[in-house]
């Protein structure tokens, strides 16, 4: 009998060896989620729509979004970076890094070791990879096998670390929306050879209507209406698609918006002296470089806690740190932030039109909240999940397409799939070794 059991023994051991090396489980990072079964590998794609409030989707009647709500999970609020910038705000989203160790961090600033600014605006920096640090999601997708594609998002038209997603645009605000959208569909109905796995898009529309006219105007009413219908589009869109049951769709926006006004600003050179103060970047916050070393810097500081109100300067090495927004040299010597609504100025400003809609401010505050929202297979349908942070996209967007992130980030992997994903999901079947029959008997 004993003999026999060793057999029977023997013969299971090569059949579950046998049906484990047919059919080996997939690659999976570390740590990531486990994968929904799919019909083939997940597609992602992540779209922007800067300016968008969290509580816009609440006051205004949406049907795309709303669509969006009920096929998939919508986190109350997406919690930006500081400062509540355009820029600092998209990298932050597709690295995991805190502003003070990506590289960008403001719209517009200086680096004193280069000598040099980077604006948004100056299609020599933002084209240049050597401004940017860490390791966005395309390239991270590009290096290991998975091709990507951008349809704007700020980094995306420069070789980071020597490498650009497979395919991108560079940044043309003419374009229209559905010419955007059209295109995003006709890289998913690519061959699976040459297809994109990850895309990214990009809309304008809310942020440049709230610049101009204030959160609450008509016009940004108007402008959530055309960027609801582009996503409707695009979510009818991916329903043609053959891989349709494999695609997620990730909704975010960079920051939200208050408002502001010219009687709400003061100019810097009427409460110090600006002489050898480079001063790029202003607005809700401000970055000063001082030349005379720590102790004029420290001068700077007193002098303007002695006259600025509705805001406070600090040493860089003192900024709070729950802003994380201290490490980097580009930052500056000092850093202004100011309270809600209220502004600063490097000068005096007659004349030029003021923005009656701003956004830079505290992240903490609701009106800088962004939206989150994700849909797609064993994605939690209807949930309305706590508040998310943008750090924790990039790992998320990594665990979704089932590739290892870079190793030194600031998000954590889980926090956004274990709040949004269905309690079980079920991993993508195996094999299962055939047992003999004999052995199935008691």
């Amino acid at each position: 009998m004993r003999h026999v059991v060793r057999a029977l023994s023997t013969i299971l051991l090569v059949a579950v060896t046998v049906g484990c090396a047919s059919a080996p489980a997939p690659a999976r990072p570390a740590g990531a989620a486990a994968a929904p079964a799919l019909p083939g590998p997940s597609h992602v794609i992540l779209v922007s729509f800067d300016g968008l409030r969290a509580d816009y989707l609440d006051r205004y009647a949406l049907p795309a979004f709303e669509r969006a709500m009920r096929e998939g999970a919508r986190a109350s609020a997406l919690v930006p970076v500081f400062p509540t910038k355009t820029f600092p705000n998209h990298y932050t989203i597709v690295t995991g890094l805190y502003t003070e160790h990506h590289g960008i961090v403001a719209n517009v600033f200086w680096d004193p070791a280069r000598h040099e600014s980077y604006a948004l605006g100056d299609q020599n920096a933002v084209t240049d990879g050597t401004w940017y640090r860490g390791e966005p999601i395309w390239a991270t997708a590009v290096k290991q096998g998975v091709k990507a594609a951008s349809f704007f998002w700020p980094g995306s038209e420069a070789a980071i670390g020597g490498v650009r997603p497979t395919y991108w645009k560079t940044y043309d605000g003419r374009i229209p929306n559905a010419d955007r959208v059209d295109a995003v569909l006709e890289w998913l109905r690519l061959p699976p050879d040459t297809r994109p796995r990850l895309v990214t898009l990009y809309f304008s529309d809310v942020d440049g209507a709230a610049h101009r006219s204030g959160p609450w105007a008509p016009e940004v009413r108007d402008a959530l209406s055309r960027v609801d219908a582009s996503l409707g589009r695009l979510l009818d869109g991916i329903e043609t698609l053959s891989i349709r049951d494999q695609v997620y769709v990730v909704l975010v926006s960079d920051h939200g918006m208050a408002e502001s006004s010219r009687d709400r600003t003061v100019a810097l050179e009427t409460l110090i002296d600006m002489k050898d103060i480079i001063a790029l970047d202003a607005g809700p916050t401000a970055s000063l470089h001082v030349s005379g070393g720590p102790e004029r810097a420290r001068q700077v500081r007193d002098d303007l806690n002695a006259r600025l109100r509705h805001g406070r300067a600090y040493l860089r090495e003192d900024v709070p740190e729950r802003l994380h927004y201290r490490a980097d040299p580009r930052i500056g010597d000092l850093v202004v932030v100011m309270e809600e609504h209220y502004m600063v100025s490097a000068r005096e400003r007659d004349g030029e039109r003021f923005p009656a809609g701003m956004h830079g401010w505290d992240p903490a505050l609701l009106s800088m909240h962004g939206i989150f929202l994700v849909t797609g297979p064993g994605i939690r349908k209807g949930a309305r999940v706590d508040a998310v942070e943008n750090i924790d996209i990039y790992p998320f967007l990594a665990e979704l397409l089932e590739i290892e992130p870079a190793g030194e980030i600031d998000g954590r992997r889980g926090r956004i799939r274990n709040a949004v994903s269905e309690p079980a999901v079920a991993t993508r079947p195996t094999r299962r070794p055939r047992i003999p029959a004999i052995l199935m008997r008691r």
